[in-house]
């Protein structure tokens, strides 16, 4: 079966020639009828995105999440956009799963039931039963969903390249337009294609198994397809239903401080995170937190994990200005940015904070502040942030209506202040410490012979200089000593750190309990550090006396 972008590659090329077919047609229409030329607010972009398709509600959904490009106000609008489709008959279910299987449903399922658990714009999902009794839930991708919505993506990119569109700016808005479809792309390739959540699940479930009481669905690889996918059906009470719980025995507060535990250790440990957690895709069952639709996750790479780590520190250390290099880490910039004024508001931010009391403070609300204040400043965020931003924001939604007394930056801070403790995360930084002094000494030893070669270019005429340069005679030989020690001094700082690392092992042999290499590492360390020193106090002496330097 043809993938989504082969399918938008087929739809660029014909829209070369039918760049005002049927659907262009429609949407100039609907376009006409909401006045968009006249001005757009809120309401009105959700009107329009509604009568525009699926589609379209799908564009709308996706840039609820970009609070760093659109004002709240938007946002807000946008999150109330609702799929009004009717659910795909029994019959057009059916051999959906058949086309997909290549061969009958029956061979996999005893039964499935005709009335929908959901319907979407996407797919639809229902209850079923495999040959041994396993109960599953079946998600269904309509037909034709995916030539529809890479016929609507070409036809942007088509308008933006007829058009003056790349770029949007606005005193509210600021806007790469060509970016926005080229991440929509990247979306709706990931919406349509169910091999991606199913990866999702896979890469879920085998990270919560670190987290005792958390779990998410079992997905079912062997029976699942890009239009299929098949995985647990998950039964129990939806979290936000605080009676129920209550009548069941379990702890709410608890489970609420649970439920933070676990989405803080999916941001900051492992960079892999739901990015929708409302109430609806948060299932209690027994004594166990069961998160469900894995379709909408964010994906933090090492940089940015590191950074938002870096920045959470920041805040708990109340240090305006690793807040300020942090976030501006995490930026693109589409303008000017005046660093002095973005210091000075994450220095007001932190004031205005840091007066409060610490389980008053919204973190999600936070976080929008520091979004809307770099938006400001034509800083955008990148959108894995953005949408962590807005997860954080539904997080502490939900806990406001099940457990009220319960603070999100309490569980963030005793997070990052345990975390600095960490063999883990002391082993990371050791890591990245030695990577970087071992490019250092690198650096060091190649300095002589490029400043050799470039004073040798130099002579020979090969270089030109504007200005007086003057060479005194000894540089080259102060230039090899300097780098000399330089090195020796780098090379014993990675022997003193890799000796302290190799303590906390249980390698044999051992001296007194301690492994031998590192007591002998750290002897090592400790008479090349003496040398140097030795070796620097005397160069200085002679640099006073005037002798050479050697």
């Amino acid at each position: 079966m043809a993938t989504f972008r082969e399918f938008l590659r087929y739809k660029e090329l014909s829209a070369k020639d039918k760049t005002f077919s049927p659907r262009m047609k429609e949407i100039m229409r609907i376009m006409r009828q909401y006045h968009v030329a006249q001005g757009m607010t809120p309401q009105k972009a959700v009107a329009v995105l509604e009568a525009l398709g699926p589609t379209y509600v799908k564009i709308g959904q996706l840039a609820s999440n970009r609070s760093d490009i659109l004002p709240k106000d938007y946002c807000e609008a946008l999150e109330k956009l609702h799929d009004n489709v009717s659910p795909m008959g029994f019959d057009e279910v059916l051999a959906c799963i058949d086309k997909s299987y290549g061969h009958s449903y029956r061979e996999v399922f005893a039964e499935i039931d005709p009335v929908p658990l959901g319907a979407a714009s996407i797919a639809q999902v229902h209850k079923a039963k495999l040959l041994d009794g396993t109960v599953v839930a079946v998600k269904v991708r309509r037909p034709g969903v995916v030539e529809q919505m890479a016929d609507d993506v070409a036809m942007m990119k088509r308008l933006l390249a007829l058009g003056d569109f790349a770029t949007t700016a606005h005193k509210d808005i600021i806007l790469n337009l060509g970016g926005f479809v080229d991440e929509l792309e990247r979306t709706t390739a990931d919406e349509v294609d169910f091999t991606i959540e199913l990866n999702n699940l896979l890469r879920f479930r085998k990270e919560l198994k670190t987290q005792p009481g958390v779990t998410c669905p079992v997905p079912y690889p062997q029976f699942s397809t890009d239009a299929v996918l098949v995985e647990e059906y998950v039964t129990g009470t939806e979290i936000s239903d605080v009676a129920a719980l209550k009548q069941q025995g379990v702890d709410v507060k608890a489970l609420s401080k649970q439920l933070i535990q676990s989405y803080v250790t999916q941001v900051l440990d492992n960079g892999f995170f739901h990015a929708d957690p409302h109430s609806g895709n948060l299932i209690v069952r027994g004594k166990q937190l069961v998160w469900i639709d894995l379709g909408m996750v964010g994906t933090l790479s090492g940089s940015e994990r590191m950074l938002v780590n870096r920045m959470f520190r920041s805040v708990a250390f109340n240090n305006a200005y690793e807040l300020m290099e942090a976030v501006l880490g995490l930026c693109s910039a589409n303008g000017p940015v005046d660093e002095g004024l973005l210091l000075a508001k994450m220095d007001h931010l932190l004031a205005e904070y840091g007066q409060a009391d610490m389980a008053n403070i919204n973190i999600g609300e936070a976080f929008q502040e520091v979004i809307e204040v770099l938006r400001r400043q034509s800083l955008i965020m990148s959108p894995s942030v953005t949408m962590l931003a807005r997860g954080f924001v539904t997080l502490e939604g939900l806990l406001t209506e099940i457990a009220p007394d319960t603070s999100v930056i309490d569980v963030v801070s005793q997070h990052v202040m345990k975390q600095l403790f960490d063999p883990r995360y002391v082993g990371e930084k050791a890591t990245t410490f030695m990577y970087n002094s071992a490019e250092a000494v690198g650096s060091a030893a190649r300095l002589p012979t490029q400043l050799s070669h470039a004073l040798a270019m130099l002579t020979r005429g090969q270089v030109s200089v504007k200005g007086n340069l003057t060479v005194p005679e000894d540089a080259l030989a102060t230039v090899y000593v300097a780098a000399g020690r330089l090195s020796l001094a780098v090379m014993a700082a990675g022997l003193f750190l890799g000796s302290a690392i190799l303590c906390t092992t249980d390698m044999a042999p051992k001296l007194l309990g301690v492994p031998f290499l590192g007591v002998l590492g750290f002897v090592g360390a400790f008479v090349l550090s003496l040398y140097v020193l030795w070796k620097t106090l005397r160069t200085r002496h002679r640099y006073v006396n005037g002798q050479s330097l050697e």
